[in-house]
């Protein structure tokens, strides 16, 4: 006797996107957690119809980089006003004049936006790539550095504490690759 199972399909609807924002105030970095604005709607785009969309605002041109395992980006601005998406890896962010970090994990919670630029921030921050393997990113510019539209909802990283167990998770899984 054949069974047939039903399943109800509901929809997840967000009301917005939560980013942790490398920002500047009185010309130093900091870190912020923003929600963007507007926040996501109904698509109606063909092939998309239905599902949650955002728009990220009016994009430049887009690069992708590999970042060898263990690589150490220094001291630095945001080179523009640019999102910033970790497809895979890891990056530890921190800033020079604060014990402020932030853990970012490739993958579906592995994007930032960067604002920092040299004309807002003095020193800019450090990215470091700890993991044992390569991190691979996506750096999208928004044109003419336009800051996306957004609600500050605190200071710091979003989801601190949880990245940070993501990002600890990975180096771990590293370092026991390593004894094989």
């Amino acid at each position: 006797m054949a069974t047939s199972l039903s399943f109800a399909s509901e929809a997840i609807v967000y009301p917005t996107l939560n980013v942790t924002a490398i920002a500047a105030r009185n010309g130093s970095s900091v870190f912020e957690c923003w929600a963007l604005n507007p926040g996501f709607v109904q698509s109606t785009q063909s092939g998309t119809v239905g599902a949650q969309l955002l728009q990220m605002g009016n994009l430049a041109n887009a690069s992708f980089s590999i970042l060898p395992a263990n690589f150490t980006g220094g001291l630095h601005n945001a080179p523009a006003v640019q999102w910033v998406s970790f497809v895979s890896g890891l990056a530890h962010v921190t800033l020079p004049n604060s014990t402020a970090e932030a853990w970012v994990v490739g993958g579906p919670h592995g994007l930032i936006v960067a604002t920092d630029t040299a004309a807002v921030s003095t020193y800019g921050h450090i990215s470091v790539y700890p993991s044992f393997e390569e991190t691979r990113t996506l750096q999208i510019p928004t044109a003419g550095g336009a800051i996306p539209g957004h609600t500050v909802l605190h200071d710091g990283p979003c989801d601190a504490a949880v990245q940070r167990k993501r990002a600890m998770r990975i180096m771990r899984r590293g370092a026991l690759n390593d004894l094989d």
